[in-house]
């Protein structure tokens, strides 16, 4: 892949707003290295997402979103189903990035640190994170294979909140069923119906009665 900026004409653009995190245009035309277009292509996969599942998402409206032809994205991305293993990978990397927890806390109010900042993340971004996990790329093995090795990893970033160093083969499937289920119980979350902090209180508590349950020894510990 050539590392060189390419160069879009704003008449090129076809009247459609770059998304907000991207850098204006400082003159009659838009230069962007060859990295920052990938980055801005990704993330206006990742705004489409908001509408509509990856798999039925126009390479010919994430073209015109970012100003640049559909020839030029495929120098970037050269199929369709890289371009959304793209989009996929970054999603996880948003995943992957836990929120701070303060120090001091001990391992419940860890743990709600954790749902808490799950269930915002998802409330931020509902649609999205929706259409990418229910439509699973498409059915592009590689998609389904990423979003599975995205939620391997996060189990045990959750057994350390919880204090649980050596979690048995039992206890880390149990754990990660559970987001699995925590995913699919945020998704379908009604905020008007249910508070948040509520939901947040509701998960945390069964998050550790599942822990409890699976880990006797760390019982008196989870508080």
């Amino acid at each position: 892949m050539a590392a060189t900026p390419d160069v879009v004409s704003p008449a090129d653009r076809g009247g459609l707003a770059a998304p907000s995190t991207l850098p204006a245009s400082a003159g009659p035309s838009t230069r962007m290295s060859a990295d920052a277009r990938r980055a801005q292509l990704i993330e206006v996969g990742w705004e489409l997402l908001q509408s509509r599942p990856i798999h039925e998402m126009p390479l010919d409206d994430v073209a015109a979103a970012a100003g640049i032809s559909r020839t030029l994205l495929f120098h970037y991305f050269p199929t369709k189903a890289d371009f959304y293993f793209a989009v996929v990978s970054a999603m996880g990397e948003r995943l992957l990035r836990p929120p701070r927890i303060p120090d001091g806390l001990g391992p419940a109010d860890r743990i709600r640190t954790l749902v808490d900042g799950f269930v915002r993340l998802v409330e931020r971004n509902r649609l999205s994170y929706t259409a990418l996990v229910r439509g699973a790329g498409g059915g592009d093995q590689r998609v389904v294979d990423l979003i599975d090795r995205t939620r391997d990893a996060l189990v045990p970033r959750w057994l350390d909140a919880a204090g649980c160093k050596h979690a048995s083969a039992l206890t880390r499937l149990v754990v990660r069923g559970w987001l699995v289920g925590m995913e699919e119980t945020v998704i379908a979350w009604d905020p008007g119906s249910v508070p948040r902090h509520a939901l947040v209180d509701h998960l945390t508590a069964s998050f550790l009665a599942e822990l409890r349950l699976a880990e006797p020894d760390l019982a008196e510990g989870l508080v």
